[in-house]
């Protein structure tokens, strides 16, 4: 009980690294809190310093939550940890996003989650983590839209982890952080509504 509590500690703590906030005051002594649409994620990290450091929050984000859901259930298991490894998956992955979500070195705020959670989807499986690309690609070259590419994304993963037979474990963890990333995209949706969100690429052009 003390090794899955200290794991999920550790999860938690390499989540909540607030990869764009530092990168943004590293590059351009900001707070980009206060710029652009004042997510700490990768797709403001790149409208606000640059694509290169968007990329490499985009990177560090992912991998967050991939070492959460891969080498540290292995770790942990070496540790002599007794919960099953789809368990320890699921739970570890789980406490890495929130972590990023609510991270202590931002006051309990982050962001929202997307990256993270894909990291976690590369650590539990691979396969499962494609059918998620390719519905945020597919998504987003019909809109243009990094918010519902995200939200469709997230929503498709539960449902295509019940269809095929996973852990109900990975299921339960799926269906929670498709509710809480949908949530924090609640602003997005405000902006949509009102035709206000950001889309991918140059401005469409008016006819």
């Amino acid at each position: 009980m003390i090794l899955m509590l200290a794991a999920m500690i550790v999860a938690y703590g390499l989540g909540s690294c607030p990869t764009g906030f530092l990168v943004a005051r590293l590059i351009k002594g900001i707070d980009i809190r206060r710029h652009g649409s004042g997510n700490v994620g990768a797709t403001n990290t790149a409208r606000v310093v640059g694509a290169l450091p968007g990329l490499f929050v985009l990177a560090v984000d992912i991998a967050k939550g991939w070492v959460a859901a891969g080498p540290l259930v292995i770790w942990s298991h070496a540790a002599g940890l007794r919960v099953p490894p789809e368990t320890a998956q699921a739970v570890f992955g789980l406490c890495a996003v929130c972590g990023h979500i609510w991270s202590p070195f931002l006051a309990f705020r982050g962001g929202k989650g997307v990256a993270t959670a894909a990291g976690v989807l590369v650590g539990l499986s691979p396969a499962l983590a494609g059918v998620a690309v390719a519905v945020w690609i597919a998504v987003a070259a019909a809109t243009r839209y990094v918010s519902v590419s995200s939200i469709a994304a997230v929503t498709a993963v539960p449902i295509v982890m019940a269809i095929t037979n996973c852990p109900l474990s990975w299921i339960v963890v799926g269906a929670t952080l498709c509710v809480i990333i949908v949530a924090k995209h609640r602003a997005n949706m405000v902006r949509l509504l009102r035709h206000e969100e950001h889309r991918l690429g140059p401005p469409a052009r008016r006819i």
